[in-house]
């Protein structure tokens, strides 16, 4: 099993930087939607000197790949932004559970298996995620 450790396994979002040009053609919001995006609120360009072209983080890229989602779900802009910032508070969470329980993966012929670490402190299960002909399931064993 491949094994992750510390902060080795994530990258820091916030120092990955796209131009307008970029977010345009990864998401295929036009620039004209991503400045409206910007003038109501919902999105924020990194701070630039006047006249500079916009650039955005990579958290507000997935903001805004969040909220085309919902929009090609059929939301309206103003349901697709609250229920992309309610995803966006989520993440914190996952993030820090991931970073305290993710022990490895493992990709076997036909599944991958993905080591949550031990169920509690007296270390007598280990429970693992399953995922295997686009199915998810757990797993609990005992540790001998």
């Amino acid at each position: 099993m491949a094994e992750l450790h510390g902060n080795d396994a994530f990258i820091d979002t916030d120092k990955l930087i796209f131009g307008i040009g970029q977010v345009q053609q990864i998401t295929g919001v036009s620039g004209r939607q991503l400045r409206y995006w910007e003038e109501q609120g919902y999105i924020k360009s990194i701070s630039q000197k006047k006249g500079a072209a916009r650039e955005y983080s990579m958290h507000t890229l997935f903001f805004i790949f969040h909220v085309t989602r919902f929009l090609d779900d059929g939301f309206t802009l103003q349901a697709a932004v609250d229920k992309a910032k309610k995803f966006d508070r989520q993440l914190p969470v996952l993030r820090q559970f991931l970073r305290s329980q993710l022990k490895g993966v493992d990709f076997q012929d036909d599944q991958s298996v993905i080591d949550f670490g031990y169920v509690d402190a007296s270390h007598q299960q280990r429970i693992y995620g399953i995922v295997k002909n686009g199915e998810t399931t757990f797993k609990i064993e005992n540790v001998d």
